[in-house]
């Protein structure tokens, strides 16, 4: 088995281990949350903004598309961009709308 393969199988204990829940088209799938405050440049003054994002399974979120509802924590995020890396991972970046 090759490394990538070994790391693709053992992806479910990752996201076991180190994820919360997450409510997407009515099943409960394990995630991890990031929802840090970032500071954005703009006209050249610093911005506070949150980047809300999450990575996953991609196998999980195989089909989810812009504006799909998440739901973290009792909040409801739409999907801004989903973004498969081809190693069975996907950041999903996320919006409060």
């Amino acid at each position: 088995m090759s490394f990538l393969e070994d790391v693709i199988s053992d992806l479910s204990t990752f996201f076991e281990d180190q994820a919360i829940d997450a409510l997407w088209n009515a099943v409960t799938y394990k995630v991890i949350f990031f929802n840090e405050y970032e500071a954005v440049a703009l006209f050249g003054a610093e911005i506070e903004s949150r980047n809300p994002h999450i990575l996953v399974k991609e196998s999980d979120f195989s089909g989810i598309t812009h504006d799909s509802t998440i739901t973290i924590g009792g909040v409801a995020y739409k999907v801004k961009s989903p973004q498969p890396d081809g190693t069975g991972v996907m950041l999903i970046e996320l919006s409060k709308d």
